[in-house]
């Protein structure tokens, strides 16, 4: 057991030795310790702590600040887009291979200042949890959402840590590309039904979110295919991210759409099934026969198989 914790212990001294010296002395940056803390007061208050405080009080009408927050949130990713863009579309710059020759180039740093922006949004998009907790809308806070909010600011560390900006720029680009989209919707869907109902196009966030992850996919197999000179850590941790939520988010999708897609067309065709045997039945009444079939057969059928076999309804018995 202490040669294991020697281990482990040697481990994060070399980690955390190899780290960019360009990263260490800004805000949170100095250990994982802060981060992981915040982390864990986050989970705690959205699974216990803020439901059990709620649980006796009423919902909180938090319409004007959701609208002010996601409206925050859209400028400054757009914002932190723009400027990613400025240097990335320069001629210097490489799509498939950037690496940083001179970490203290003003691009290079811009690069690296832009990624821990990213990383310290993370925190402040605790407050869609917090939002859902104050609005007594726990249905709302899926695995998926906690683990989503949990995870990625401690793997964004990570990532700062030891390769701020450089090749390590693309995740941090896409997400915020994303969120931008995400946050554009919750802010429309924060001004109320009237809005609501254009927005038609929720289900499709979700996809959004799906095709971020297979890009990150690609282009880290990218960066092995064309052996780029990156830190082993950052091949493995952006895989892990991306197979990770990939799989979460496809799950998420599966149950919150297609199965209740399944589920309505099922409903629609029993309705069918019913008005067609309402109105068979009404029929054979008014022609003076009677029915083969006993209504209480046919709704069993309907419910067993989703539809009526074909039977003759205008036959007399006999």
């Amino acid at each position: 057991m202490t040669t294991l914790v020697r281990s482990v212990s040697d481990v994060y001294d070399e980690y955390m030795a190899s780290g960019d010296p360009r990263v260490t002395e800004w805000f949170l940056m100095d250990g994982p310790g802060p981060t992981i803390m915040l982390v864990i007061l986050y989970v705690l208050f959205v699974k216990k702590i803020g439901p059990a405080w709620m649980e006796d009080r009423k919902p909180f009408d938090l319409r004007y600040a959701m609208l002010l927050y996601n409206a925050v949130i859209v400028l400054t990713n757009f914002y932190l887009i723009l400027d990613t863009f400025r240097i990335l579309l320069k001629p210097n710059h490489s799509w498939t291979c950037r690496i940083d020759k001179n970490k203290y180039d003003p691009d290079n740093v811009r690069l690296a200042e832009l990624g821990w922006w990213f990383f310290f949004i993370k925190f402040i998009e605790f407050a869609d949890t917090i939002f859902f907790v104050l609005r007594k809308k726990n249905s709302h806070i899926s695995t998926l959402h906690v683990v989503h909010h949990a995870v990625v600011p401690i793997a964004v560390w990570g990532g700062l840590r030891i390769e701020p900006g450089s090749y390590n720029y693309f995740f941090p680009l896409i997400n915020t590309i994303v969120h931008t989209v995400m946050y554009s919707y919750y802010g429309l869907a924060a001004l109320g039904p009237k809005v609501q109902k254009f927005l038609w196009w929720k289900k499709y966030l979700t996809t959004f979110q799906m095709i971020q992850f297979v890009m990150v996919f690609f282009y880290v197999l990218n960066l092995m295919i064309t052996r780029c000179q990156v830190s082993k850590f950052i091949i493995y941790l952006n895989t892990f991210l991306a197979g990770l939520f990939l799989l979460m988010f496809y799950d998420y999708f599966q149950n919150t759409y297609m199965k209740k897609k399944a589920v309505r067309k099922q409903r629609a065709l029993e309705e069918e099934n019913r008005a067609k045997l309402a109105s068979s039945d009404t029929a054979s009444k008014m022609n003076g026969q009677i029915p083969t079939v006993s209504q209480k057969v046919l709704e069993k059928e309907i419910k067993k198989n989703g539809y009526v076999q074909p039977v003759q309804l205008n036959e007399k018995s006999e």
